[in-house]
């Protein structure tokens, strides 16, 4: 599997040392929160999801990662977030 990582962080500056949250408004937008260790405050990023749609790499792009069968633990709550997005593993097929 592909996937190219999403790089936040606060107006400070500092990336996010442990990501709280992850949601969807109903706005359409991906929503990240977390506390900023740097200025003590909690910290809101939003990304429209169609902007995520066009940031996903492609099978010809450079910099992704591949997860290989086996790499991923299927029982995992990534694998399960990923489920619920509906993303298909390679345990899946």
């Amino acid at each position: 599997m592909r996937y190219r990582a999403l790089s936040f962080s606060c107006e400070c500056g500092q990336a996010p040392l442990r990501i709280t949250q992850v949601g969807l408004t109903a706005d359409h937008q991906l929503l990240i929160r977390w506390w900023c260790a740097g200025c003590k405050k909690m910290v809101y990023a939003t990304k429209p999801l169609a902007e995520c749609w066009k940031d996903c790499p492609t099978t010809s792009s450079s910099g992704s990662i591949v997860i290989e069968d086996g790499e991923f633990d299927p029982g995992s709550e990534d694998a399960q977030f990923l489920h619920s997005l509906g993303v298909k593993l390679p345990e899946d097929s």
